[in-house]
């Protein structure tokens, strides 16, 4: 059981997360925690694991105590936690051995960690990258292998923030399967989404706020009331099954990368492969063909490992392709968006980091602060309230719309980003597309990975289906 009692938290320099909380979860239950980005869903889960302390009230986990070494220490083996980024729990250098790390610190036998480790392989769909570095996997295929890695060990309670935010369809279908049938087993199940469809599984929904727990009762109930509205986010069934079977939705545009004779940028027979390419199955892309129109938005879909990152930093020119070439307009200003913004964010606080881009323009001082200004605003944040901040201590909804407004800042005659609403509550990916069309617009051109057919509609002209393990358009 987890228990919490009148409990608040505050990060050093900012306002109260959140106060007086309490909240209780039976073990074995399977719960459904949503709300708004930035409201402390992720805070509460490090939380419950152990990996904050309260600022004030309790926290008890099967009737050990947070505040207590012992309590703690129990409580850090009892609770599994998937981060939002998955990156931030690897310690090994194969997936293999990523996935045998947690299973020798809880001393499991050789024999039985073998027969895990090669269960944990197959049902993640992970057994072909079993000998490769995590960093070389795709988003979705390191967001799987962080999951596996957790649920190997079999936690009482496992704390899932945001499991299938970068998964392809497929994946996220059957992601879920393995999670409803961990909740089957007896475990304790909270799980963070921002889908809908997601919470409505779960057995109970917690809805969260800046103020603290907003709704609490069965999944039906509440998403039926519509209390959830402004937070979660609905996932097209019908178009994830025609995804899988390798379709594009009739309404959604097929690519149009012969619309313009004179393209802003075109790839020829672009391939790449990273280290110890062949057998091992490194090949990310073969014989891309592509013409990006000015003035366009396309839309990259495809399963997870298909490519489509490898594809959007070969045209914004931070890896250079190993077969075929990349061909741009003389002069074209390029950017972009990262699929984890982590990677890209830095600076002492959310001013500096924006306006890094604008001052290696050359611009002056009044218009930079005009630029930081504009972009934070056009994200959603009250930019005189957030220019101080550290970035990289906010949410991670809110360093995506950090990481966008960094390179809207730069004004760049391409925009490309990797799953620009990945993460995204309800009203930052309708904030994100009205931003996105704005600058298409005015004149910019779009050039973006997504798994969210909503966001393709809105948003593209023409879509390029990257197809595995071909990786054909």
């Amino acid at each position: 059981m987890i228990e919490l009692k009148d409990l608040s938290f505050t990060y050093s320099g900012h306002t109260p997360l959140f106060q007086n909380v309490s909240l209780t979860i039976e073990s074995g239950a399977h719960v459904a925690l949503s709300g708004g980005n930035g409201v402390g869903k992720s805070t509460l889960a490090l939380l419950i694991k152990g990996l904050l302390m309260p600022g004030s009230g309790s926290l008890r986990v099967d009737g050990f105590d947070a505040d207590s070494p012992e309590g703690a220490e129990s409580i850090m083996r009892r609770v599994g936690i998937v981060f939002q980024n998955p990156e931030n729990t690897f310690v090994a250098t194969t997936v293999e051995r990523e996935l045998a790390f947690g299973l020798e610190n809880i001393a499991v036998a050789p024999a039985e960690m073998r027969e895990r480790v090669d269960q944990a392989l197959t049902d993640f769909d992970l057994e072909r990258y079993r000998y490769r570095n995590p960093s070389q996997l795709s988003g979705g295929e390191k967001q799987r292998l962080a999951l596996a890695a957790v649920m190997i060990m079999r936690p009482e309670h496992l704390i899932l923030d945001e499991p299938t935010s970068l998964l392809d369809p497929w994946g996220r279908a059957h992601i879920l399967d393995l999670i409803h049938e961990t909740a089957r087993s007896g475990a304790t199940v909270v799980h963070i989404t921002q889908f809908a469809d997601e919470a409505a599984q779960a057995d109970r929904m917690i809805v969260f706020g800046r103020d603290g727990i907003l709704a609490d009762g069965k999944s039906e109930d509440i998403l039926g009331s519509g209390c959830a509205d402004h937070c979660v986010r609905v996932s097209d069934v019908s178009d994830a099954s025609r995804f899988m079977n390798g379709e594009i939705p009739s309404d959604i545009s097929s690519s149009t990368s012969d619309k313009d004779i004179s393209p802003l940028l075109r790839l020829e027979g672009v391939g790449h492969c990273y280290s110890g390419a062949g057998s091992d199955g490194s090949r990310a892309l073969k014989d891309i063909d592509l013409k990006i129109a000015a003035g366009t938005a396309t839309a990259l879909i495809g399963k997870s490992g298909s490519g489509k990152s490898t594809l959007l930093e070969i045209a914004a020119g931070l890896i250079r392709p190993s077969e075929g070439k990349c061909i741009e307009t003389k002069g074209l200003v390029k950017a972009m968006a990262f699929q984890f913004p982590e990677d890209q964010i830095f600076g002492e606080d959310i001013a500096s980091y924006v306006a890094f881009g604008p001052k290696n323009l050359g611009l002056n001082a009044a218009e930079v602060e005009l630029r930081v200004h504009d972009a934070l605003s056009s994200v959603g944040f009250e930019a005189e309230s957030v220019l101080t901040l550290d970035p990289l201590s906010q949410s991670g909804g809110e360093q995506r719309r950090i990481a966008l407004a960094g390179v809207l800042a730069i004004n760049p005659g391409l925009l490309i980003l990797d799953e620009p609403t990945a993460g995204l509550d309800r009203e930052g990916v309708d904030r994100t597309v009205a931003v996105l069309k704005k600058y298409i617009d005015g004149g910019g051109t779009l050039l973006f990975s997504t798994h969210d057919f909503a966001v393709a509609r809105c948003l593209a002209d023409s879509v390029v289906l990257l197809e595995s393990p071909n990786n054909s358009l």
